[in-house]
């Protein structure tokens, strides 16, 4: 009997397999029909449907999604490529004329306000070229801030920090060396993600905030301590 049933529940994987098989790498019509057709199955029949059946098609919905999720990923990118590819192009020339500039000024005096602006140099180039492509690019480089709205300053902002991070503890797609040697993000990659960045930044901000009401708490205490002394 154990036979049967695992031959049953082979025939039922490699029936899932050869379904999502048909869905692979389709356009996201497809898959969206498909997705359709399984939610008005669960929802219509799901009380009169076998357990195991419910779950195959269930798995299968997940699976569903995940690939449209995929496919609009990778459409997304292909996209922005394609839209803001001039951008970055000069945008990239321009940030890497700056850092060699940087870098020659700062070898000429290695101060702390040329080290400064060299650190800065080398976050606007790894900026530029990890930027991720699944998002609407925003330029480093803004001749004034008061035009771009609060949201763009502030994407743009958390992204800068989460760069420098990265370049601090060496773990960026594409490295300040990598860049320097012709080097970019690859087809296949998406780069540093700014939901990262954002998530970072709040954080942040949320650790200083805790830390100020510490303070504030304590500094109550401490009112309150003189005052019944």
């Amino acid at each position: 009997m154990s036979g049967v049933r695992m031959q049953k529940k082979n025939r039922r994987a490699l029936g899932q397999s050869l379904e999502m098989a048909q869905f692979l790498d389709s356009g996201s019509n497809k898959i969206k029909r498909r997705i359709r057709d399984l939610e008005r199955l669960l929802k219509k029949k799901k009380d009169i449907l076998p357990s195991n059946i419910i779950v195959e098609k269930e798995r299968t919905l997940e699976a569903l999604r995940l690939e449209l999720h995929n496919h609009e990923v990778k459409e997304n990118i292909r996209k922005n490529a394609k839209k803001y590819h001039m951008v970055r192009f000069f945008e990239r020339k321009k940030a890497l004329r700056r850092y060699k500039k940087a870098l020659k000024t700062y070898k000429a005096d290695e101060n702390e306000a040329n080290k400064e602006a060299l650190e800065n140099a080398e976050v606007d180039l790894c900026y530029v070229v990890n930027f991720p492509k699944s998002e609407k690019y925003i330029s480093i480089f803004t001749e004034d801030d008061t035009e771009a709205s609060a949201e763009t300053n502030l994407r743009r902002k958390a992204f800068r920090q989460l760069v420098r991070g990265k370049i601090a503890d060496k773990s960026l797609p594409v490295s300040l060396s990598n860049i320097l040697a012709g080097k970019k993000l690859s087809e296949e990659a998406i780069g540093v993600t700014l939901d990262d960045a954002l998530s970072r930044s709040n954080q942040t901000d949320a650790s200083h905030q805790e830390s100020d009401e510490d303070s504030d708490s304590n500094e109550n205490e401490k009112e309150e301590d003189d005052f019944f002394e």
